[in-house]
């Protein structure tokens, strides 16, 4: 039963588990080929002083006044230029200013290009919020996947060295079964790590409710809504709610900043600080746009340890939990996948193959199962009997 579950959730949906690990290993360094082969968005000749916030935003207000303005991204380096979002009729544009003078640099819809394909295919599969759900999914089903594959697989302690051999003299079915094995054993943990990761952010409501209610909290709340609000009142400068920000957390710089879409409804800033492994940070603090009044301060340092579990899915699953190495062994890990699919496909149409080329009464058909097992067992160290025995 194990065997039939593993064979056939590789058979139907492994083709999907290799497309969002290609993707996925891509994706890994999505800020630096974007910056490479966009460098007319990104680049900038960097200037003294701080950067022109506040006028930046004004030109993209005046620019887009059709527009709702959503985000800021700020830059990360000091060449680098500022990327808004703004919104109109369910349309998310990008729009690039250089920070120093000005300069509309380009704007581009939120999914363009190759790597904007890539993203939403890697996390809505083309879909929106459907295939977000479904995408979720699909990562507790790899889950179900990693662990019957363990449980068909693993040859014991003893026994371990030698299955993970690929053997060079054997034939082209010995070698890929083995080539199958040994991967799907060697990349086991971080393919279950991946796909783990992934569903945990998808249903992230669920997730961090229940690491807090395990690991204890406080966790990150909801900005609270502005309770009296003048519409008449001229609203604070954004580089004003930003000093107030990293004011309020010491040590962190702001990345990003969320523009209230209604009166009633917070400035946000979120902030990261430089030892973080979030390429975001996971601090926030929420400001009334008006007064100025800082209504929420949510310091990634001081949340409890269920928040601060639920806030490493992000850093595990793109691999900056463990800097340059994680980023490397998580790029390799996305490849995986299409290899596991066509060996593990390749491997069942041979076998399958074999039996009907050779319609034989049974003793004989016995022996041919036999004949095939004894391969599998040559690059692998283990019986077909004892293969069969966990099933």
């Amino acid at each position: 039963m194990v065997q039939k579950i593993h064979l056939w959730i590789g058979i139907i949906i492994g083709i999907f588990f290799s497309l969002s690990g290609i993707s996925g290993s891509i994706l890994v360094f999505d800020d630096e080929l974007d910056t490479f082969f966009n460098a007319h968005l990104w680049r900038v000749e960097p200037q003294s002083g701080v950067i022109r916030l506040d006028d930046a935003t004004n030109r993209v207000q005046s620019g887009f006044a059709e527009h709702t303005l959503l985000l800021a991204r700020l830059p990360r380096e000091s060449g680098h230029s500022i990327e808004y979002w703004v919104k109109k009729d369910e349309a998310i544009q990008q729009v690039y200013v250089d920070p120093w003078t000005l300069d509309i640099l380009g704007v581009r819809n939120e999914h363009a290009g190759f790597l904007g394909f890539l993203h939403d295919l890697h996390v809505h599969l083309l879909a929106d919020d459907d295939g977000l759900f479904v995408n979720g999914l699909m990562g507790l089903i790899l889950l179900l996947t990693v662990l019957t594959g363990l449980w068909l697989a693993w040859p014991g302690w003893r026994k371990l060295i030698s299955a993970l051999r690929v053997p060079r003299k054997s034939s082209r079915f010995a070698r890929w079964f083995a080539l199958h094995r040994s991967l799907g054993l060697i990349s086991m943990l971080l393919l279950f790590i991946v796909g783990l990761t992934g569903a945990a952010m998808v249903f992230y409501k669920q997730t961090n409710t229940a690491l807090i209610a395990v690991f204890g909290g406080p966790g990150l709340t909801e900005p609270p809504l502005i309770e009296h609000v003048d519409l008449h009142a001229i609203p604070k400068s954004p580089s004003t709610l930003l000093h107030a920000a990293e004011s309020s957390i010491p040590g962190a710089d702001a990345t990003w900043l969320r523009f209230p879409a209604k009166p009633e409804i917070a400035f946000v800033v979120r902030l990261k600080y430089p030892d973080e492994s979030h390429p975001n940070g996971t601090s926030y603090v929420a400001l009334n746009g008006v007064s100025g009044e800082v209504l929420m301060v949510h310091d990634a340092r001081r949340s409890g340890a269920g928040q601060q579990i639920a806030d490493m899915k992000y850093p595990l699953h793109i691999g900056t939990a463990f800097g340059t190495t994680g980023r490397l062994l998580i790029f390799v890990t996305g490849f995986i996948p299409a290899i596991l699919f066509v060996t593990g496909v390749y491997t069942w149409w041979y076998r399958r193959k074999k039996r009907q080329e050779a319609p034989l009464p049974f003793p004989e058909s016995a022996a041919l199962d036999a004949n095939l097992s004894a391969t599998e067992e040559k690059c692998t160290g283990a019986s077909e009997q004892n293969y069969k025995s966990r099933v």
